[in-house]
């Protein structure tokens, strides 16, 4: 029985413990980065940012394994922001697909932000037209996006063109970046939910 008193009052004295640990790994994990104007515009009350590591199944070589959250002042969490550098997914001659995803604090969409621009079919940048475009098939999420195994099955096989039932769901002649900027997205926020919710 004291053996079974003093193991309870063990276990308790080490929750303290445990609580200070993981804000001491939270301290080591802060980075000191070169923040972005950008990032200061989305969040103005940013005081300090976090990085966290997250898988990325997504790109041939998994090189977006970063996260950063975003804290205020008093170390409430504002929001986090995934920048991602990748490829189409497919063996094409696409230029990269190279844009910033920023989410709010409950993990919904912000904005999403592409320093060189986001290219379409030819190389043709996005007009604001194709980024308003963009957004929505990130915050809809195409229920017909789910069923793709990979990229080129959104396309004719032989003429290169976007099949006819995807033609709603993505921006025009920018197919294949319309699903990886979607991909990354819901893949992000699931990992933000089964972390921080």
């Amino acid at each position: 029985m004291k053996s079974l008193i003093f193991l309870s009052f063990l276990l308790l004295a080490c929750q303290p413990l445990q609580k200070e640990k993981k804000i001491l790994q939270e301290k080591k994990e802060t980075i000191k980065i070169k923040i972005p104007p950008l990032y200061t515009e989305i969040f103005p009350a940013l005081a300090s940012v976090l990085t966290k590591k997250i898988n990325d199944p997504i790109s041939e070589e998994a090189i977006n394994t970063k996260i950063f959250i975003i804290k205020d002042r008093s170390e409430k969490i504002l929001g986090y922001i995934r920048e991602v550098a990748t490829t189409t997914g497919c063996n094409s001659s696409c230029l990269p697909v190279i844009f910033t995803l920023f989410f709010s604090y409950d993990f919904s969409f912000l904005k999403l932000y592409s320093k060189p621009g986001l290219t379409k079919k030819g190389h043709r940048k996005f007009s604001a037209s194709d980024y308003f475009k963009l957004d929505t098939i990130i915050i809809k999420n195409p229920e017909i996006y789910q069923n793709l195994s990979h990229p080129l099955e959104m396309v004719d096989a032989l003429t290169g063109a976007t099949k006819k039932e995807f033609k709603k769901d993505v921006v025009s002649f920018a197919a294949f970046t319309s699903l990886r900027v979607n991909t990354y997205f819901q893949q992000t926020q699931k990992w933000l939910k089964n972390h921080y919710d």
